[in-house]
């Protein structure tokens, strides 16, 4: 979700929240073609600044403080 224009994006896949945080940062914001190349995602990721949160009832969620993204799985 992005934090401040509150757009969600869903992923329904096996990949962890801040592969896919990474991946919705990508479509979102930076040229799409682009979200397999591993060089590319490498480069975001250090952009991204990731941070892993704790809420208050123990959901992990994953913020990219650069991008003003979050990540969290559904319950």
């Amino acid at each position: 979700m992005n934090v401040i224009s509150e757009e969600v994006q869903t992923f329904v896949n096996g990949y962890d929240l801040e592969t896919n945080l990474i991946s919705a940062i990508i479509y979102s914001s930076q040229d799409r073609t682009k979200i397999l190349d591993l060089d590319y995602r490498e480069q975001i990721t250090k952009e991204a600044k990731v941070e892993y949160l704790t809420s208050k009832n123990g959901q992990t969620k994953v913020y990219s403080p650069s991008f003003d993204m979050i990540a969290y799985t559904k319950q």
